[in-house]
């Protein structure tokens, strides 16, 4: 529910009448090429780290974790585990993109894979949504990353004969 309530909040504020077609469409392309540049960096250097480096330093809420939002780039490394080695490799992709006129705000929805390492656990699925704010020095930082799992199916039991 959380998710669904960002992103409808998210469109409609991005989505106004100031709103300028081309101006929006281009800001709405950069903040998708820096998720998937995110989700590239995740492969690279673990989910944590990847979280480091692309979340606002001072700003960045991510939820989804238990409890509260984390605030900071810092404070999302250190929730997600640090550099301690990771259970799990987490892979996502936008699946839509909105700018706003001004291209300094965008954002990015999509579906992620969380895989664990132990091949006896499940893979899980879900959706996530990313408000980007470009910082004073030009690069797209994440303001707010929600995540929300996809529910695990329940097991049937078999029809009585």
């Amino acid at each position: 529910m959380k998710l669904m309530t960002a992103i409808a909040l998210a469109a409609a504020l991005l989505a106004g009448p100031a709103l300028a077609h081309d101006e929006s469409v281009a800001t709405a392309e950069a903040v998708r090429a820096a998720d998937m540049a995110f989700a590239r960096r995740a492969a690279e250097v673990g989910f944590a780290r990847s979280f480091l480096e692309f979340m606002d330093e001072r700003e960045g809420l991510l939820y989804g974790m238990d409890g509260p939002p984390t605030v900071g780039a810092r404070a999302a490394f250190e929730a997600l585990g640090g550099d301690a080695p990771s259970g799990m490799t987490v892979e996502w992709a936008p699946t839509q993109a909105w700018g706003s006129k001004s291209g300094d705000m965008g954002v990015t929805i999509g579906t992620y894979r969380r895989i664990p390492k132990d091949t006896t656990r499940p893979v899980r699925t879900g959706r996530y949504v990313t408000v980007w704010r470009k910082n004073a020095a030009g690069a797209w930082k994440g303001l707010i990353d929600i995540g929300e799992n996809d529910p695990v199916p329940v097991p049937t039991a078999p029809a009585a004969p």
